[in-house]
């Protein structure tokens, strides 16, 4: 007789296998519970490493383009460590047995607790291999372009696989090595020793406890050495700073884990509720908007010292009385740059020192000033176009004040590593100031601005350490028309309007459309370096700024708090075309004409050309480099409903660009019969190119390499600097 409620072999080995796999699954889980900082910082860097372009130029700059031998060392040092503590991390972690997951005490899983320390140590060196194979991939010319670099770029790999190799023989050979070291029976003895899990932290041993709570007070030593001095790091680079970042995470949040875990205290998600709970009730906010030099992001501004900024009328007027004749057409240059990072900020400060030169060396001036700079009355910038736009005004103001000598201060304060300090106080400063109640230390967007005025102070220029406005004060307190007036914008978060700073007094009736005007809330004494970090205030790179003053400026919300320019457009031609307009009216009242001259620096190399019609061997009136074009895809990319309204805000940023820079070409008074009396627009744009040309705050030498062969190869620079130097020559005879 056939019992057909016997359980069917088939349906019994399903049955056992779907078990097994869920109990494989279970155990899987628990085993990353004690280990989870670790496998939460290789994840967050597996992912930098294969999105962000600025973490492909790092790897770059480490193993081509850096000459600093130390820097390198640094990285061989610090990635090992890092490797080291991964896996020292997890195996004192899995040492100890936790009541809350019982999978971690099943002996079906000791081969897991023993092996996965191991592959997670051998995945720190790999991933920096990894990072500069992908950064290789990403670079259109993966070849070194001398001879220097060449043996750099090999014996460099080389030292990078010959410690990935020996991580490896370490953390997967020890065993082999006790073997021979100590004979069988003593390798195996230790073994089981290292196999043994206990009830508490403090059975552990002496050594484990000694080098957790040893590396715990070196953090915290750390943090406070990089609260007295955040540039400490400058010399180690930002990979190296970075991997020791990680590596006190791994030790550090993994010592502190294991021992609430042992006592069923979820530690993150405590911590993640008291940071999120303290930023909500702004007790921790640290990034206030420094007003005057001696003030940090963890202060409260004092009260303002009388207005004694410039007026923006009494500047254009004086600057027109100095340089125009009524009878005729007066030339006005005027630039608008886009943001981008150090990227912009270089190819600005290159592309304005180049013609400055040129002009000169064509047409030295009657006045001593050179002719360039006589004649350029204003500047919109955003983000990384406004620190190039301070980088060279500041180059002008230092002896011997020509194009040249401008070119070079500038290229000298920009190559610099300023990602370094930043990211040294973003995870040990910043880190720490987000769990404790009350604002105790500068943010990192103070780092980024001491870097800058340290770095231009090395090339004698004092300027970003000064206030804004001292550039437009003579020493008689009157006017000073010497140095073009500068729009740095930023953007506001709770109204999403544009915030333009500048060096001038209050308007009586704000210019701006659909604008704050930022000289109502910003301090006389505001330094220059503040005011670029406020237009450069990068995503996530650079905090949020809270802007409070002590005067209340109307219209008078509590604060307002300041993020990238770019935000609400990159482009910096709003700003630029409303800039013009107020000179037109105040030549008008003269009777004075003018013939605009336009430079638009855009650095984006994906960006749309936005000039149209022009003629490469006349480029007047109008005219922009011809970049290869890039091929688009044949069918549109279709999103989904959740992925389709967040594309569109991102894309709509762009757009906004576009239209601003449309709206200012068709602003201009081109007469195409007589282009020389008309308004002329150039518009000097970075092509894709040799070499990348990434955003961020750190750029190599390359970079600068490929911005000098595109200014020089893509423009005709002779004829276009000739024909500036002509306008301006006639325009400057008495």
């Amino acid at each position: 007789m056939v019992d057909h409620n016997a359980p069917k072999p088939l349906a019994t080995g399903l049955r056992m296998a779907w078990l097994n796999a869920t109990d494989w699954v279970a155990i899987a889980l628990d085993h990353c519970k004690p280990i989870r900082v670790s496998l939460l910082i290789l994840a967050f860097s597996t992912i930098v490493i294969t999105n962000v372009d600025q973490a492909a130029e790092l790897f770059l700059i480490a193993m081509w383009a850096d000459p600093s031998e130390i820097r390198y060392v640094s990285l061989l040092i610090t990635s090992a460590l890092a490797g080291l503590a991964v896996w020292y991390a997890a195996y004192n972690a899995y040492r100890l047995t936790y009541p809350r997951w019982p999978a971690l005490q099943d002996p079906r899983a000791a081969p897991l607790r023993r092996w996965l320390p191991r592959v997670l140590g051998i995945i720190v060196p790999l991933l920096v291999l990894f990072g500069y194979v992908a950064a290789l991939r990403g670079t259109p010319h993966a070849t070194c372009t001398t001879a220097a670099q060449c043996h750099r770029r090999d014996w460099r790999t080389a030292g990078l696989l010959i410690e990935a190799a020996a991580l490896i023989v370490f953390f997967i050979g020890p065993q082999q090595l006790k073997a021979r070291l100590f004979g069988p029976r003593k390798a195996a003895a230790q073994s089981h020793v290292a196999e043994q899990r206990v009830q508490s932290i403090t059975v552990l041993g002496t050594l484990p406890l000694s080098i957790f709570l040893a590396v715990l007070i070196l953090n915290v030593l750390i943090t406070a050495l990089v609260v007295v001095q955040p540039r400490q790091f400058d010399g180690m680079g930002s990979l190296a700073v970075l991997l020791i970042a990680g590596s006190f995470f791994c030790m550090s949040g993994g010592f502190l884990c294991m021992l609430a875990d042992r006592r069923g205290i979820p530690l993150l998600t405590l911590l993640a509720l008291i940071s999120i709970s303290l930023h909500a009730l702004h007790l921790n906010d640290n990034h206030r908007v420094r007003q005057y030099p001696a003030m940090s992001t963890h202060q409260r501004p004092d009260v303002p010292p009388a207005e004694n900024r410039p007026d923006f009328d009494a500047y254009a007027q004086a600057w027109l009385r100095s340089r125009c004749t009524p009878q005729r057409a007066c030339p006005v240059i005027v630039v608008s740059t886009e943001g981008g990072g150090l990227r912009s900020a270089a190819w600005t400060a290159m592309v304005l020192s180049r013609f400055t030169a040129l002009v000169d060396q064509i047409a030295p001036p009657n006045s001593g000033e050179p002719l360039f700079e006589r004649y350029f009355f204003a500047a919109s910038g955003v983000s990384g176009g406004s620190l190039g736009l301070a980088t060279y005004v500041a180059a002008l103001q230092t002896p011997p004040h020509t194009g040249l000598s401008a070119e070079n201060l500038s290229d000298q304060t920009l190559n610099h590593d300023f990602l370094a300090p930043m990211m040294a106080n973003a995870w040990f400063v910043d880190f720490t100031q987000r769990w404790l109640p009350g604002a105790l230390f500068d943010d990192r967007g103070r780092a980024l601005t001491r870097g800058l005025e340290q770095a231009a102070e090395e090339q004698g220029m004092s300027a970003f350490a000064q206030p804004f406005s001292a550039l437009y004060e003579q020493v008689d307190g009157s006017v000073k028309t010497d140095v073009p007036a500068l729009f740095f914008n930023s953007t506001t978060v709770g109204e999403g309007w544009r915030f333009v700073q500048d060096p001038f007094r209050p308007y009586t009736t704000s210019p701006w459309t659909t604008a704050f005007d930022g000289s109502q809330w910003l301090d006389p004494r505001i330094p220059l370096s503040e005011v670029v970090l406020n237009s450069a205030r990068f995503t996530y790179l650079s905090p949020a700024g809270t802007l409070q003053t002590a005067k209340q400026p109307p219209p008078a919300p509590a604060s307002l708090q300041l993020v990238d320019g770019g935000y609400f457009e990159n482009s910096g031609t709003t700003t630029l075309l409303e800039v013009i307009q107020l000179l037109r009216k105040t030549a008008a009242k003269q009777g004075q004409p003018l013939q605009i001259i336009v430079l638009h620096i855009s650095n984006d190399p994906t960006l749309h050309d936005f000039v149209d019609a022009h003629n490469s061997s006349n480029p007047l009136p109008l005219y922009s480099a011809t970049c290869p074009r890039v091929q688009s895809p044949t069918e549109r990319k279709s999103y989904g409903e959740i992925t389709a309204p967040a594309v569109a805000l991102l894309d709509t940023r762009d757009a906004r660009g576009e239209y601003a820079r449309a709206r200012l070409l068709a602003s201009l008074h081109i007469n195409a019969d007589n282009p020389g009396s008309g308004d002329v627009l150039w518009h000097m744009r970075l092509c894709p190119g040799n070499y990348p040309l990434p955003l961020g705050w750190t750029i190599s030498p390359p970079v600068f390499d490929e911005m000098h062969r595109q200014l020089e190869q893509n423009y005709p620079l002779a004829s276009m600097a000739k024909w500036l130097a002509q306008q301006l020559s006639d325009a400057d005879q008495p």
